[in-house]
């Protein structure tokens, strides 16, 4: 048993926060009305109100209200509304771009000519935009930055298949691979039952063995040489009578999903040689670079732009809760828990996440914070 106001429970609305409040409530009278004498019952639904459901930037809001001492915030600051906020970045946005182009800096002339679409600067506003986004949706976005940028300047193009994003890929690829094992293993047993076409089995035997075989690749170019050798076979003729025909089809065309899927496999990352890939790399490095320092410049800004108007926006309310909830160690690599995490983690039973699916690197970090877990 836990009481109510023990539990953190997070939601992505207000809405769905405020559906959960209620239909907890109504469960809680539901089963007083059949045992209106007990106590525990009683408590948790004076609990109700108190309770801690929410969404996840209403605990950082609070969090942040209860700890700001430590930040280097106004305590005075609001949270800015999406239409006021969309316009500060545009604003931004103009500023930078504005500047660079009466700097005459042949680097950014050179980012313009790789991302820019048509006459206007909405290609490249749009690609400076989604790095800055998703920097932000790490717990730590200048950390995660430098680290993009360590690729190119530091590791080189030679240590290609090193890269974080290149890793990434590889273990992304061998999840798909995984899942298609599965489904041809359940293809194959639907052609093993009564009335199942068994005559498809040798092919889809292959099939399988050929995903497993790329998904088992170690290497990028291990899964170049594997995913751009990959074929599939013709399905035999399947024409008896007592072949069931739901079967037939239903085996044919999870079949044919797994060939799409790798063909598409295929086309993202085999249709060049790897020494194309990596020249077409190096080609393309300084253009990122300055995208980077781009996205690193624009969240500069836009952040003292906020701090003139005293805002906060939803991504802040996230660092902020992250700043207050970890703290450097000397004796370990990389930042701990702290006092606060530590005394959330103690007084929470339980922390349940809805959609938790749908939450970003920060959220995770914050979860793992509150939860006792170590990063």
């Amino acid at each position: 048993p836990v009481d109510l106001d023990r539990l953190l429970v997070m939601t992505f609305t207000n809405a769905a926060a405020a559906e959960m409040r209620e239909r907890i409530g109504k469960a809680i009278a539901s089963r007083l009305r059949e045992t209106p004498d007990n106590a525990r019952l009683k408590l948790q639904a004076a609990l109700v109100p108190h309770a801690q459901i929410q969404t996840i930037h209403s605990f950082c809001l609070s969090l942040i209200r209860n700890h700001y001492a430590g930040l280097d915030i106004d305590p005075s600051f609001r949270v800015g509304d999406e239409g006021e906020l969309t316009l500060l970045k545009a604003d931004v946005m103009g500023e930078l771009l504005e500047g660079c182009y009466e700097s005459g800096d042949e680097e950014f002339e050179r980012f313009v000519e790789t991302y820019g679409r048509g006459k206007t600067d909405l290609g490249i506003e749009e690609v400076i935009q989604q790095v800055y986004q998703f920097s932000v949706s790490h717990p730590w976005p200048k950390k995660w930055l430098g680290q993009c940028r360590k690729e190119f300047e530091e590791e080189g193009i030679e240590h290609f298949s090193q890269w974080g994003w290149v890793k990434f890929l590889i273990r992304e690829v061998k999840l798909q691979m995984e899942e298609f094992g599965k489904q041809l293993e359940w293809a194959m047993e639907v052609c093993r039952e009564p009335g199942g076409p068994e005559v498809y089995l040798p092919t889809l035997r292959d099939d399988r063995e050929t995903v497993l075989r790329i998904g088992a690749a170690e290497s990028f170019e291990e899964l170049w040489e594997r995913l751009s050798g990959a074929e599939f076979g013709r399905l035999a003729a399947a024409r008896k009578k007592d072949i069931d025909p739901e079967k037939k089809e239903f085996a044919s065309s999870i079949r044919n999903r797994v060939k799409k899927a790798v063909a598409k496999c295929q086309e993202q990352y085999a249709s060049q040689t790897v020494e194309e890939m990596k020249e077409a790399m190096a080609g393309c490095a300084p253009a990122v670079r300055k995208l980077i320092d781009l996205a690193e410049d624009f969240m500069e800004r836009y952040r003292k732009a906020k701090g003139e108007r005293n805002l906060l926006d939803f991504g802040d309310l996230e660092h902020c809760a992250l700043e207050i909830l970890y703290r450097e160690s000397q004796e370990t690599e990389g930042p701990v828990p702290s006092a606060v995490a530590d005394e959330l983690s103690a007084y929470y039973e339980e922390i349940l996440v809805d959609e938790y699916q749908d939450s970003n690197f920060v959220q995770e970090a914050l979860l793992k914070a509150i939860s006792g877990e170590r990063l």
